[in-house]
């Protein structure tokens, strides 16, 4: 399943999950969750950052996420 990182700029894809990170507690997790990263929910990709991050758009709000964080949300068109 690819993940926001395969996404270019421009793209909308809609969430199916987040992957697990190795070696945290969840509270990640529950953090994207809490910004509305939810299953379902439909993510527009704003820019790509030099280093690999991503603008990203859900809703009316804009969030920077890093390149790891980026790679852990799956996604279906």
């Amino acid at each position: 399943m690819p993940s926001l990182n395969d996404s270019r700029p421009g793209t909308t894809v809609r969430l199916t999950g987040i992957a697990p990170a190795a070696g945290q507690d969840g509270g990640s997790r529950r953090r994207l969750l809490e910004f509305g990263f939810v299953p379902g929910a439909d993510v527009t990709v704003i820019a790509r950052g030099a280093t690999g991050g991503l603008l990203v758009g859900l809703g009316e709000t804009r969030v920077a996420l890093d390149s790891r964080t980026a790679g852990r949300l799956r996604w279906a068109r």
